[in-house]
């Protein structure tokens, strides 16, 4: 069973997986190694200081 399979739910954005939509995979470490579904475009890493900066500025 994938990750998004057992998830069913971005770990991102909280958003359900569609039937058969592709997804990205980030790894936690939380005690342990830990696998999580991602839509595409999402991340659970906080973003990068310059990229950050960019979007206040615009």
């Amino acid at each position: 069973m994938s990750a998004a399979e057992r998830q069913r739910t971005c770990a991102a954005c909280g958003g359900p997986f569609a039937p058969g939509e592709r997804t990205g995979l980030e790894t936690v470490i939380d005690g342990g190694i830990l696998y999580v579904a991602v839509h595409i475009g999402h991340s659970t890493y906080p973003p990068r200081r310059e990229i950050e900066a960019a979007r206040r500025i615009a």
